[in-house]
């Protein structure tokens, strides 16, 4: 196991002490072989933990030289009100930071200082429109984005949802435009948001000119040389666009693309749901750092996370002249991996990484700035699985006995020796690869019975393959299927991998194959629908709007067939919803009174959008990654809701969800990462709950292996 494999190597360095000088310890190590030296230790040991030092110490430096620069922001923040002897303790309560979220706390206007700087904006800028009207912690962001703007220093919005994020940045833009800054500024958005963004602007500043750029791949080209000849500030006539609005995907897009906001003077650039920008090493992130701009904005919503890579990764994407020198040293540091616990030495920096971000990150939850926002509650209903779910869940869980059991001997065995290698003539095998084929095994266990336990139509079990012999000669028989050729054990083979949920959609296809279609009623044999359809039956008698979310489309297309079944009037948004339908799905679900139900997945519903209509919030499914969970929640729960929002999270009684939720409560998945490599396609919490799950999962079947051997 890793704890005792480290503790051997340490024990055998320590006994070859000590060591006079480098060219000793080298010596005595086997420093600089191809293979282990006399004492067994693996080649260059000793100059990787030179390089991870190093790179501490280039974080340290960066540290310091922020730290100066945020007491000089302090020191002005604290120019913009005179403090009396009785406002003193509420002022500073009101500015001081949030050590959990290594954030400034800026929250009310009062007893101004007539001596304030004369850039200080006591009242909202001209140039909104007058329906508008700012709250005070509002024009207080406004007021920080100037004073970061002015000194060319980037930062970090990071109010929680649902505090109108979106209207400070309009507004800041609005009072640029009054001082006679006009751009052009690029925003980017996720492509849910697109839309919802372009109608803010309209909404709330409508004299600022706002293009789109976004289009398919043909039209783009022109769109682009359209952009280029009416920017604003290369018109002569003085017309043109101050503000471009684009997504992610595109901002991404192909090389023309990129060149086109690359070539791009901006003076500045918004990242909405900037979080997605935590990991350095991906290529979104190494993309959108070329975006040449004179000052940077990150939005977000979830707080900073106690992970370095991550900290240092915002940080050297808002403030990257003061990183560009280190980044080398810092990647040394961000290859070694630890434990889960985390060495002191680490969470040393995290603190001090916190402090220093703490000037350009401004935080406010609702909780503080609020005080008229309705009440959240949070509940479980527990749902008891059908004869048949539990079945498939039981057999899903027998058949992880053997891949978690054995894949974790095998990790344990590799890792006897990481860091101390047998002296043998055959090099070791490619552990790497191997642990990682064992990791993907696992995550499909995880993957397995997550479905077990949201629906038994996710698996096959109804079209038994007597059945699909069945289909397969019906099908031969369609012309489709003739004119391609298609032989009898593809068809057949291709029908067999597909789930019971895919293949009752796939007979209605064809009109020979629908003999074969399940009851209707056949989507209603699930726990969780079963109680779905009495909450819904019970919100329906309240008026109230529901949204409910999933992290599966399938799981959507069943609930959207169930729905279908009963007659009830929905909609759905998933990722494969067109970006300019989704804001006109939102208005339709808005303003019609005859639409309870919103079906979304928890990943393109999720973030950016406006759905205070609701006041029920369902989580089908959970999240690894619980913040995505909160943050979908938060949709419905944000500035305009007018009713008490309930969010009811569906959990499945003795399943891997009671696990998962555990886990997800006591914040396990989101505390505990703190240095080490950092996949592109998944999440240090998300890797962390994974990892959680499958101990947990482990110590069950062992327990129940013990039980089992008892009994015998």
């Amino acid at each position: 196991m890793p704890k005792p494999c480290r503790s051997l190597l340490a024990n055998t360095i320590i006994s070859l002490r000590p060591f006079e000088s480098i060219a000793e310890l080298n010596t005595k190590l086997g420093q600089g072989k191809k293979k282990a030296g006399p004492a067994g230790i693996s080649p260059r040991l000793f100059e990787e933990c030179t390089a991870i030092f190093q790179g501490y110490g280039a974080v340290d430096d960066i540290l310091e030289d922020c730290e100066k620069i945020g007491a000089s922001l302090r020191a002005a923040i604290a120019s913009w009100t005179l403090v009396s002897s009785h406002d003193k303790g509420k002022a500073r309560e009101d500015a001081m930071p949030e050590e959990d979220d290594g954030a400034l706390s800026l929250r009310l206007i009062s007893n101004l200082n007539d001596r304030r700087p004369r850039d200080f904006l006591a009242s909202q800028p001209s140039l909104l429109s007058e329906s508008v009207q700012l709250k005070d912690y509002q024009l207080l962001g406004v007021n920080w984005l100037n004073l970061l703007y002015r000194r060319n220093l980037s930062c970090i919005l990071a109010d929680e949802m649902g505090l109108g994020k979106t209207i400070q940045v309009i507004s800041f833009f609005a009072y640029l435009k009054e001082q006679g800054h006009q751009g052009p500024h690029l925003v980017v958005v996720p492509s849910s948001t697109l839309e919802n963004w372009c109608r803010e602007f309209a909404r709330f500043a409508p004299s600022i000119s706002v293009q789109t750029y976004y289009a398919g791949k043909e039209e783009r080209p022109l769109l682009r040389q359209t952009l280029l000849d009416t920017q604003l500030c290369n018109n002569k006539s003085g017309e043109g666009w101050e503000v471009l609005i684009t997504t992610y995907n595109l901002a991404q897009g192909d090389d023309r693309d990129r060149k086109f906001f690359r070539k791009t003077n901006w003076d500045c650039c918004v990242f909405d749901e900037g979080h997605v920008l935590k990991n350095f090493q991906s290529q979104r992130y190494q993309s959108l750092l070329k975006f040449g701009s004179r000052w940077r904005l990150l939005l977000t919503g979830t707080p900073l996370q106690n992970n370095l890579q991550e900290l240092v990764s915002l940080m050297n994407f808002i403030l990257p002249h003061q990183f560009a020198d280190s980044l080398e040293s810092l990647r040394a540091v961000f290859k070694a991996k630890g434990d889960s616990k985390v060495t002191l030495l680490a969470q040393e920096r995290v603190s001090r990484a916190k402090k220093m971000m703490t000037p350009f990150v401004l935080r406010r939850r609702k909780d503080q700035v609020l005080k008229d926002l309705p009440n959240k509650t949070e509940r479980i209903e527990w749902c008891e699985m059908t004869t048949l779910q539990r079945s498939i869940y039981n057999d899903a869980l027998q058949r992880s006995r053997k891949t978690i059991i054995e894949a974790d001997k095998e990790v344990g065995e590799s890792s006897q020796t990481n860091g101390l290698s047998k002296n043998s003539k055959k090099p070791k095998a490619n552990n790497k690869e191997k642990n990682k084929g064992h990791m993907e095994n696992s995550a499909n266990v995880l993957m397995d019975l997550r479905k077990a336990a949201a629906h038994p139509m996710l698996f096959r079990t109804r079209f038994t393959d007597s059945i699909l012999s069945s289909m397969t000669k019906q099908l031969l028989k369609e012309p489709d299927f003739k004119k391609r050729g298609a032989m009898f054990e593809l068809v057949k083979e291709d029908m067999s991998v597909m789930t019971d949920a895919e293949l009752q959609v796939f007979c209605a296809t064809y009109k020979s194959t629908r003999k074969y279609l399940q009851n209707e009623d056949c989507f209603l044999e699930a726990g969780k629908v079963k109680v779905l359809l009495d909450l819904l039956a019970r919100y329906k008698h309240e008026s109230r709007k529901v949204l409910i979310f999933s992290q599966f489309t399938q799981i959507l297309d069943i609930l959207q067939a169930v729905l279908r079944y009963k007659q009830i009037h929905h909609l759905v948004l998933t990722g494969s919803t067109p970006v300019d339908v989704r804001q006109t799905l939102v208005d339709e679900f808005t303003e019609d009174e005859s639409i309870a139900i919103f079906l979304l997945s928890t990943k393109a519903g999720g973030m950016g959008i406006n759905l205070t209509a609701a006041s029920v919030v369902i989580m089908f499914d959970q999240d690894f990654n619980p913040h995505n969970d909160k943050q979908a929640q938060d949709r419905a729960y944000r500035i305009g809701q007018k009713r008490d929002v309930e969010v009811v999270k569906l959990i499945s009684k003795g399943t891997i969800e009671e696990d998962m939720l555990r886990l997800g409560q006591t914040k396990l998945a989101l505390d505990e990462a703190v240095a080490g490599d950092t996949d592109e396609k998944e999440s240090a919490p998300e890797r962390e709950m994974k990892t959680s799950l499958l101990h947990v999962l482990r110590q069950q079947l062992e327990k129940q292996e013990g039980t089992n051997t008892n009994e015998a």
